[in-house]
Formats: structure tokens, sequence, C-alpha cells
């Protein structure tokens, strides 16, 4: 696996655990590449608490409606 597939495996809007980085992209239509960037350097940085909001997000992103 070289460079560009990994970059290309990160911009691709496919869940790779739960999906929170692709529906959180997706929601504020952010790039998915960078989404997921931030996630896994805040879970270098703070692993237990980013494990845990992400998990809630998994469970709350699906049914928040925009606007609310």
């Amino acid at each position: 696996m070289n460079i560009d597939d990994l970059v290309r495996r990160l911009k691709n809007p496919r869940s790779m655990v739960c999906g929170v980085a692709a529906m959180t992209a997706d929601k504020f239509a952010w790039s998915c590449l960078w989404t997921r960037v931030v996630w896994a350097v805040a879970a270098f940085m703070n692993p237990a608490f980013v494990l845990l909001v992400y998990f809630v997000l998994a469970l709350v992103l699906p049914k928040w409606k925009p606007g609310y």
C-alpha cells in the first residue's frame, strides 16, 4: 500500500468503523479526508475521550436533523 492508496481510501465516504467521520463530513459538507485525519490526530492525543465521543456520535448523527 502506497500513499496514494491511503489518500484514496481516506477520501472514500464508505464507512471504516462506524462511519462517524464520513457522516460528520457529510452533515457539515466537510472533506472526508480531513475529517478522518482530525479524528485520527484527536484519537492519538486522547484516545479514551475520543472513543467515547466517537460512539456517542455514532448513535446521535443518524437521528440528527439539520436546523435543530
